[in-house]
């Protein structure tokens, strides 16, 4: 079973507050990132070293479709992440929500997304 984890840290552009995303796949983007990860496999977000956020909230599909987010990723007990497994028939892309608390105090929702890559044949 493969895991893929995104890694979150909190950036300053231009005076505002943005999220730096970078997965295990050595994808990286600025408030916007795609995954690409297998069905059946376990995804985990988690905050980098000196990410500058505090908490993340809340992770959980944007559109409802449930393609891939069949349930929405749970937080992990004794860690600072969010974990989902996919299911094995989990197919398509889909667009969801990560809410955080900055070290600052202030809240903040980007919205990435998670793409499931068809079998190999």
């Amino acid at each position: 079973m493969k895991t893929v984890t995104i890694y979150l840290r909190s950036v300053e552009d231009k005076g505002k507050s943005r999220l730096s995303l970078f997965d295990s796949n050595r994808n990286s983007g600025l408030d916007d990132l795609v995954t690409e990860v297998p069905a059946g496999a376990v995804i985990i977000w988690k905050l980098d070293c000196l990410s500058g956020i505090k908490s993340i909230t809340r992770i959980y599909s944007k559109t409802g479709k449930r393609n891939v987010f069949k349930s929405d990723p749970q937080k992990r007990l004794l860690h600072q992440g969010f974990a989902l497994r996919l299911t094995e028939d989990a197919e398509g892309e889909e667009a969801y929500a990560i809410d955080f608390i900055l070290c600052n105090g202030g809240p903040l929702t980007i919205d990435p997304y998670i793409r499931v890559k068809p079998p190999q044949t």
